[in-house]
C-alpha cells in the first residue's frame, strides 16, 4: 500500500480546542437578531436542553393567539453554566437594590363591592 492511499484510510486526530482557540481581543460579536422575552418555557432530554423564549401575551389572527418565539438548544453543560452565570447575577443586582421584584402569591386577595375580603 502506498503513502497517499493510507492517508486517505487514516484521517488522523482533530484537536477542537487548538482549532477553536482563540485570543480575547480576535472575539467580534456578530448578533444579527434580537427579541423580547417575558416567559420562557425549558425542556431538557437525555441529550441537550431547549429553551423557548416567547413574547406573551401574543397576538389573535383568525380566531387564534399566536405568540412568537425562539427556541434555543443548548448542551447540558452550557445550561448548567447559564444557569449559574444567571443566579449569581440576578442576585447580585437584587442585592444591590437594583431589580425589579416579583413575589408570587398563593392566593389573590379582592374586595368586594361591599368592602367584604375575597380570597
Amino acid at each position: 500500500m502506498d503513502k497517499k492511499s493510507s492517508e486517505k484510510n487514516n484521517p488522523g486526530t482533530i484537536d477542537f480546542q487548538k482549532l477553536y482557540a482563540f485570543k480575547p481581543e480576535d472575539l467580534i460579536l456578530d448578533i444579527t437578531n434580537s427579541s423580547y422575552s417575558n416567559m420562557a418555557y425549558v425542556q431538557v432530554s437525555h441529550r441537550d436542553v431547549s429553551i423557548d423564549f416567547l413574547e406573551m401575551p401574543g397576538i389573535r389572527k383568525e380566531g387564534k393567539n399566536v405568540v412568537k418565539g425562539t427556541r434555543i438548544y443548548m448542551s447540558h453543560a452550557a445550561a448548567q453554566k447559564l444557569a449559574e452565570s444567571l443566579s449569581n447575577l440576578l442576585d447580585k443586582v437584587h442585592s444591590d437594590g437594583e431589580m425589579e421584584t416579583y413575589t408570587p402569591t398563593t392566593a389573590c386577595s379582592i374586595e368586594s363591592p361591599g368592602n367584604k375580603k375575597i380570597k
